[in-house]
């Protein structure tokens, strides 16, 4: 099984408002999500935080190397850019993360981001959050990175 990657950037926080995120940018969000909302439809689980939520698409990635995680992280922040002094200031405002899934079948994928990734991610003040899961070769069965 060749790797799947998937990368998001996440802004949440008590205090913030999805809605006015979407308005203040200009940019419409993959998922938002209130505190009580259920995590998922089959989940008991609720949020504890309000969210806003963009992922990578395959609109924006080079899906050649759909493998190359920094592509994806590439993807989001070019997305960002269309309003990216708003998303300067609401990621020094609330909690923001990029937030970086990797599916492999035992394959090592690669996991590299450049000085110019990293300054973005500085100037957004965002965590990076990488995941790694390792499937059974013959795992067909991956939770969607929505």
């Amino acid at each position: 099984m060749a790797s799947e990657c998937y990368a998001s950037f996440v802004l949440t926080g008590l205090d913030l408002n999805p809605d006015e995120i979407t308005a203040k940018t200009g940019v419409i969000p993959t998922k938002t999500w209130r505190v009580g909302d259920l995590i998922s439809p089959q989940a008991t689980i609720r949020y504890q935080h309000n969210g806003w939520r963009l992922s990578s698409q395959r609109k924006f990635v080079d899906f050649e190397d759909a493998d190359d995680l920094a592509d994806h992280v590439r993807a989001v922040l070019e997305q960002l850019h269309v309003s990216w002094q708003t998303f300067v200031e609401v990621g020094a405002q609330f909690d923001s993360e990029v937030c970086c899934i990797i599916y492999t079948g035992g394959e090592r994928p690669a996991i590299h981001f450049d000085r110019a990734i990293l300054n973005q991610l500085s100037e957004l003040n965002a965590e990076l959050d990488v995941d790694l899961y390792v499937l059974p070769e013959d795992s067909s069965e991956r939770t969607s990175a929505s």
